[in-house]
Order: structure tokens, then sequence, then C-alpha cells
């Protein structure tokens, strides 16, 4: 009996040491991503010597879209420019900008600099060269804006700009669906098609 209560009495004295604590704080909640979302879509219309850009925004009023074309190599087969597997120039062979009207829309003429020749066109919204009042939105180096599928980083004058970017295969004018006919735009791994 003694060896009992000596037993119980060192099993209190060591369970008091050992204590437990409720933990009464949750783990703070993880926040949103920040930043301001963009939607940009549309299609590239190719005709003889121009190329139409129609899209649709949520950028407001005179944000300013950018397009530009960079040539493919004459290697490079009508197959792998629309599966986005062929180099194209680091340049542009030619660019132009069109200005979001109020309800979001926006129109870009480009010149098809040689209609034999396949391109890819890239159609860009870059925070750096926006009034000062859309940077203020999404910041002067894009900044501001949320990460989404499109967002892109770039280089212009020296610096890294984070941006939207949306692109098109322009195939050269014999090949099928290469002259008037509708390309969607898209983002840089989703293939673009004709729109029939």
């Amino acid at each position: 009996m003694r060896n009992r209560l000596l037993l119980i009495f060192f099993t209190l004295i060591f369970l008091t040491g050992c204590r437990v604590e409720m933990a009464t704080e949750l783990p703070p909640k993880q926040e949103a991503p920040s930043g301001v979302r963009i939607e940009l879509t549309g299609t590239v219309l190719l005709q003889d010597n121009e190329l139409v850009v129609d899209g649709q925004s949520n950028l407001p009023k005179d944000s300013i879209i950018f397009a530009g074309l960079k040539e493919y190599g004459d290697h490079e087969s009508y197959a792998r420019v629309i599966n986005w597997q062929g180099e194209e120039d680091m340049e542009y062979a030619t660019e132009s900008t069109g200005v979001v009207d109020e309800k979001g829309k926006f129109q870009i003429k480009v010149e098809r600099v040689n209609p034999d020749k396949r391109y890819k066109m890239e159609v860009l919204f870059n925070p750096a060269i926006q009034k000062s009042k859309i940077q203020e939105k999404y910041g002067l180096w894009g900044e501001n804006i949320a990460a989404t599928i499109g967002r892109t980083d770039f280089k212009y004058k020296e610096r890294t700009v984070t941006g939207i970017i949306k692109v098109a295969p322009i195939v050269n004018i014999s090949d099928p669906s290469g002259n008037d006919v509708k390309w969607n735009l898209t983002d840089v791994f989703k293939k673009s098609r004709p729109i029939k």
C-alpha cells in the first residue's frame, strides 16, 4: 500500500511539471491576392495590307493599348507558328496604338508589312506609357496589377515593367486562313485559331 501511495505521489509531481497549453489565437488569415485585375480579349482581322485588332477590356477610358509585329524567319512553318513553337525576332517590324473608349473597347490598325511573311502579333497594356491618372491606378511600372493570366514582365526603356499581353499568329497571305479571316487573341501558351 505504501508503494502505491509513493507511486501516486511521484506521478502527481511528474504530471504537475507537464502542462498542456491551449492555443487561444488562430493563425492569421491569408490575404487575397492584392492588385487591380485587368481583363483583355479580342480578335485580329487579317487583310491584304492591314491587320485590324478589335478588343474589349475593363480598362478605363483613354488607356493606350500597344500592338506590334515580330517577324518569324522564313524557315518557320505554318504549323510551328500557330502552335507557338517558332522563334520570332526580338524587335518589332511595325507597331501601332489604339485608345480604349468609355465602354472598354479599342481598335488598332497595324500595317501588314509583308503579307508573304509570318509574324507574332503582341497586344500589350503597358502602364509606363499611360497618362498619370491611369498610372495612379495600375502603378507607374505596373506594380498594382494583380497576378492573372496574361500578366507579364517586359523591358521598357531599360526598366522592367509589369503589364498584360495577348498574342495572335499572323500567318502569311497564302496560308490557310491567311486573308480576310479573324484570329482570336490568346494568352501566350493557348492556341489561337481562326474564327469561322
